[in-house]
């Protein structure tokens, strides 16, 4: 029996990660789960008593989906910038912080607190 992620919504050093928006990669069938977010970070869900996500470095992720036996994207398509594939990791403004910052000011967002009180249930 194959377990699905469970919806998570966290923010993480800044970042707001959420399963049901990001790629799913790779799994082991009941409690990890590998994702790419749509800002290109590589995050991975465990579940257990207490769900918890953890941001990892590219070179880590590719390592756990190395590890993980359920596979949900390719290689290349996981992992593009390092294999030479093209799509998810196409450069934006927000790649760079001055621009991000930039951004955020022109269009008065609070990038720190935009989506405090926020949930899935309030749309």
């Amino acid at each position: 029996m194959t377990v699905e992620p469970k919806s998570l919504n966290e923010v993480v050093d800044g970042e707001r990660y959420r399963t049901a928006l990001s790629y799913l990669l790779a799994d082991d069938g009941k409690e990890v789960f590998l994702f790419r977010a749509l800002n290109s970070n590589y995050f991975v869900q465990r579940e257990g008593e207490k769900d918890t996500i953890e941001v990892l470095p590219a070179d880590r992720a590719e390592e756990l989906y190395h590890q993980l036996p359920s596979k949900h994207q390719s290689l290349v398509a996981a992992f593009p910038k390092a294999h030479g594939g093209v799509g998810m990791d196409t450069t934006s403004a927000y790649d760079d912080e001055d621009e991000k910052e930039r951004l955020a000011e022109d269009y008065k967002v609070d990038t720190e607190h935009a989506y405090e009180g926020w949930s899935a249930k309030d749309n």
